[in-house]
């Protein structure tokens, strides 16, 4: 009896080994990659034969699809590879003609992403000669599709004037990413600029007068809302922020005087306008300046039969900076800068007419946080 439902299984099993592959969920199929026309003149010319080999194998180590086409009896070279490109649904066309001087050779491209047709001339001497034609034909194909590797890492709106250009291949976009990056022009300069939207940087500040005050060290909270890199949008122009700071209390070493010590706190509270420079690298230069309050404690401890006396002078303050940020991602970065703060009225520290030091004339303040975007 056990042997039935074996029997009934093993009989059953073929029927129902395809209906469990139809169910099977159908796997996705892979991005064609993108195709290229290569329009072959002059095959009786070996030099051109060659160079046109060489061009196939560059182009197809790029991972394109090379695709071999005669050329027709259209005597307008530029017509004969817009023809080949469009029947053949290729992203460019390209061909290597002998010129009529013998010595040289005219690299043709026509690609339809931007629309443009550009030919080079190159000598043709020297065994080397087939391998500089390919080269010079990838270059020249490259420097054509610059241009709308531009336009499209901005993405223009639909309906906006160009419109009608044809879309860049995702794997020719990678393929020019190199070409972007030498050329200085990669679409990385449209990220976020450093100080772009609201931030948040907490850290340090040190604080040291020239008269003598300092050095003091305190904690800083910074709150900044700026433009992102390359906008050209919104209320601040691109780079640009405007800054809240907040620095202190910091608190040093005790100024000793020949009747006794004296204790200092300092606080100080800024607004400014901070431009950080866009390099397309992790590095920014910052430049920064700004208006704000200056507050100055002291508290005094004089040796007998002087007493324990406090005051304090609050200022008006204007600063000037510089410094560099480094960016960790895309939404933090480490800022180290440095302020040259002058305060109006400046703070002197006295202790029984002993002059101790003075505050403002100038102040250098040292900030080093982390800003986190948010």
């Amino acid at each position: 009896m056990r042997s039935l439902p074996l029997m009934a299984s093993l009989l059953l099993a073929p029927a129902l080994a395809p209906a469990r592959a139809a169910a099977a969920p159908p796997q996705p199929a892979a991005a064609a990659a993108s195709r290229v026309v290569i329009v072959e003149g002059d095959t009786d010319d070996p030099l051109v034969r060659e160079a046109a080999t060489r061009l196939r194998a560059e182009l197809g180590a790029a991972g394109f699809e090379v695709v071999r086409v005669p050329r027709g009896r259209e005597g307008d070279a530029r017509a004969a590879l817009e023809r080949a490109a469009l029947d053949e649904g290729a992203f460019a066309a390209a061909a290597i003609f002998r010129s009529r001087a013998g010595a040289t050779a005219d690299l043709w491209i026509v690609d339809r992403v931007t629309q443009k047709t550009v030919v080079r001339t190159v000598e043709v001497a020297g065994a080397a000669a087939p391998s500089v034609m390919a080269v010079r034909a990838v270059e020249l194909l490259q420097a054509s599709l610059l241009e709308a590797n531009l336009l499209s890492s901005r993405a223009p709106p639909e309906g906006a004037a160009g419109g009608a250009r044809a879309a860049v291949p995702e794997d020719v976009q990678r393929w020019m990413a190199p070409v972007r990056r030498q050329a200085g022009a990669d679409p990385a300069v449209g990220r976020p600029g450093m100080l772009a939207g609201f931030g948040v940087e907490a850290g340090l500040a040190a604080l040291l007068s020239a008269g003598g005050i300092g050095p003091a060290l305190g904690p800083a909270l910074r709150l900044s809302y700026g433009a992102g890199a390359g906008s050209g949008g919104g209320a601040l122009p691109a780079g640009l922020a405007a800054r809240l700071t907040f620095a202190g209390p910091a608190l040093g070493p005790a100024l000793e005087g020949a009747l006794g010590t004296v204790s200092v706190r300092q606080e100080m509270a800024l607004l400014e306008a901070v431009w950080a420079l866009e390099t397309g690298t992790a590095v920014s230069p910052v430049l920064s300046a700004g208006v704000g309050g200056f507050h100055l404690f002291i508290s005094g401890d004089p040796l007998p039969p002087l007493r324990s006396a406090t005051g304090e002078v609050w200022s008006i303050a204007a600063t000037l900076g510089g410094g560099a940020g480094l960016r960790l991602t895309e939404r933090a970065a480490l800022l180290l800068d440095v302020h040259a703060v002058f305060a109006e009225p400046r703070a002197v520290v006295t202790l029984g007419g002993e002059r101790l030091g003075t505050a403002g004339r100038p102040t250098f303040a040292g900030f080093l946080g982390l800003l986190v975007r948010l």
